[in-house]
């Protein structure tokens, strides 16, 4: 159902989501991505994040609220950038009705979002 790993040579915390969510799988992951940003945070101060959901469908309603409460969280841990990339137009109307934080953006390419990332990123944490 998804994948959380911290990459240091990019400073990103990358998620990869797949598959139909429950509101079960939305709480589990909420849980482990605030724990896992948190301690990176702590760890390496803030951090980008990019979350590729090109494999995950269309997620019922329940589920996007789990996902709203989430972001609530996310921005108010960081400022740096936080990007998604779908798999879809409708994937990204979805992620965009989600993201609408100023450091959120949602795009349809992986190349697209990462350059965005390193674009946004505080010099002095861009990738050299």
């Amino acid at each position: 159902m998804y994948k959380i790993a911290y990459i240091d040579a990019t400073r990103t915390l990358e998620i990869t989501t797949w598959g139909f969510w429950t509101v079960a799988t939305i709480a589990a992951f909420s849980a482990e991505a605030v724990a896992k940003f948190t301690a990176l945070r702590l760890r390496h101060g803030p951090v980008a994040v990019l979350a590729d959901m090109r494999q995950a469908p269309i997620q019922t309603n329940e589920v996007i609220g789990g996902v709203e409460a989430l972001m609530r969280k996310a921005v108010r841990l960081t400022s740096f950038p936080i990007a998604a990339v779908a798999g879809s137009m409708l994937g990204k109307l979805q992620s965009e009705r989600v993201l609408t934080a100023p450091n959120c953006r949602t795009f349809l390419d992986i190349d697209e979002a990462r350059a965005w990332i390193d674009a946004h990123m505080p010099a002095s944490r861009r990738v050299a």
